[in-house]
């Protein structure tokens, strides 16, 4: 009875799998899309498929569906020319992808519940230089902050991708050592990266991203010690014409109360 109902609860996963992935991501134009015989290599041998195009189908719906069609042709003609003697390992292959299609689903629903802010370091104090010793300089000190952005659906062109509702917060006054988290299925590409202030740009820096802990991350250092306590817009646009906005402020230092309370 266990069997049974874990293997009913992974039908239902893989069910809700396949009807979000169907549609959340639609793509008329098919723009970067793997061509079919990679698609259909994926269905047939997973192994020898590059990994990328299984990436490719975590945010592209017409991918997906086109994958689902080879996939169930591939069983079709597996089950037609290997029902007798191999119909044991027919049903172990199957149970195999659907678990395959439940982990990739839950790795996705596990980075888009991830916090949507920062995380922050403790400042560390620069060294002090030694009296009498003007051979000892100060050093810079970077701040690390982590800007999530797995939750954010990137659009393609000009047109900007909305927001998330809560702001990402950026110590004022501080040189960062950038890590912005890039959503699931995004490409090992150039990334640029831009602040602005309304309509105009503050800062830009470009880079490429990389893959480190299963997360895909662009790292950037970027001073903002000079740019005043608000609210801006952080925008990172790939090559392939892909944007994503996500809201930031900048705070300002607290006051510090020296006297005594009253």
């Amino acid at each position: 009875m266990r069997e049974r109902s874990a293997f009913d609860d992974e039908r239902k996963l893989l069910d809700f799998a396949r009807s979000h992935l169907s549609e959340a991501f639609p793509n008329p134009k098919r723009v970067g899309c793997p061509s079919d015989d990679a698609l259909r290599l994926l269905a047939i041998r997973p192994m020898q498929s590059d990994a990328s195009t299984g990436e490719h189908l975590t945010c592209c719906s017409p991918c997906f569906t086109a994958y689902t069609a080879h996939l169930a042709r591939a069983k079709a003609e597996a089950i037609q020319h290997q029902r007798n003697r191999r119909a044991v390992w027919i049903r172990r292959s199957a149970t195999a992808l659907g678990v395959a299609a439940i982990l990739a689903i839950a790795v996705y629903m596990f980075i888009t519940k991830r916090r949507t802010e920062p995380i922050i370091a403790p400042r560390i104090p620069p060294p002090i230089t030694a009296p009498g010793n003007p051979a000892q300089t100060r050093t810079a000190t970077y701040v690390p902050v982590v800007i999530d952005l797995s939750n954010v659906s990137p659009t393609r062109g000009s047109k900007q991708s909305a927001a998330v509702s809560v702001p990402q917060r950026i110590p004022s006054g501080s040189m960062l050592d950038l890590s912005l988290r890039l959503p699931l299925g995004s490409d090992e590409r150039l990334y640029s990266i831009t602040l602005r202030s309304r309509r105009h740009i503050v800062w830009s820096a470009s880079t490429q991203a990389r893959r480190q802990n299963g997360d895909m991350l662009l790292r950037v250092r970027a001073d903002f010690s000079h740019f005043p306590a608000g609210n801006y817009d952080l925008q990172v646009a790939s090559d392939g014409g892909h944007m994503m906005t996500v809201p930031v402020l900048i705070e300002g230092s607290l006051p510090q109360n020296t006297g005594p309370k009253p």
